[in-house]
């Protein structure tokens, strides 16, 4: 049999005890209006926890020009091991990620572009890159390596490859190099080398010309 208790204003249930605790046995509890926790702690046990609000706020009544705190994000309990965060730094505007390891790496800026991906030893594009007229730079004095995965060859479609000026480079033991500097009898300004030869490649009206001559 159903019961219900009305009342016609505010009611309240009191523990009168300190550090009681007041329990609701039932299978199901329906609160059939919006519920107000204004404890320091809220723990939810349940197995399946499904949230219909698509937008969850964090760190809510805010009063400081941005994360007083410094970080607000998830954290995933992973027992033994070191907890998994996924926060926002309010020191740099900036999104990061903890992987168990106990430090925050930057994944994503308040703009919304990838500040860094050094820690994806694997990285793939799901589509052509786009340079967006920036260049491809690497730390100083390193090569710039493109390895096909087993063998391939590198095209430049509907494109040319402009050489700077640049001075003799050092050889390189199994590699011949090609490179761009001020023309010479050659009358290209295109030279190589290899490991014991250096020259320009001879044009073809300088190579006429030789003909001719020799």
């Amino acid at each position: 049999m159903a019961h219900f208790k009305r009342v016609h204003s505010d009611y309240s249930i009191v523990a009168v005890t300190s550090g009681s605790t007041i329990t609701l046995q039932a299978d199901d509890v329906v609160v059939n209006g919006n519920l107000t926790v204004s404890g320091t702690a809220t723990e939810v046990a349940s197995t399946n926890t499904t949230i219909t609000d698509n937008v969850i706020v964090l760190n809510k009544d805010e009063a400081g020009a941005g994360v007083t705190l410094g970080t607000s994000g998830l954290e995933i309990e992973r027992g033994s091991s070191t907890n998994a965060r996924l926060v926002f730094d309010e020191s740099d505007d900036t999104w990061k990620v903890d992987v168990g390891t106990g430090s925050l790496v930057a994944i994503v800026t308040g703009s919304g572009g990838i500040s860094d991906v050094v820690d994806d030893t694997t990285p793939q594009l799901g589509g052509d890159l786009d340079t967006n007229d920036q260049s491809i730079v690497t730390l100083s004095n390193k090569d710039v390596i493109i390895a096909p995965n087993g063998t391939g060859t590198l095209r430049l479609d509907n494109t040319e490859l402009a050489l700077d000026i640049v001075s003799d480079p050092s050889s390189k033991a199994g590699y011949n190099l090609i490179y761009h500097k001020a023309e010479g009898s050659g009358g290209s300004g295109v030279y190589f080398k290899t490991s014991s030869t250096t020259d320009e490649l001879v044009s073809k009206s300088k190579a006429i010309v030789f003909s001719i001559i020799f």
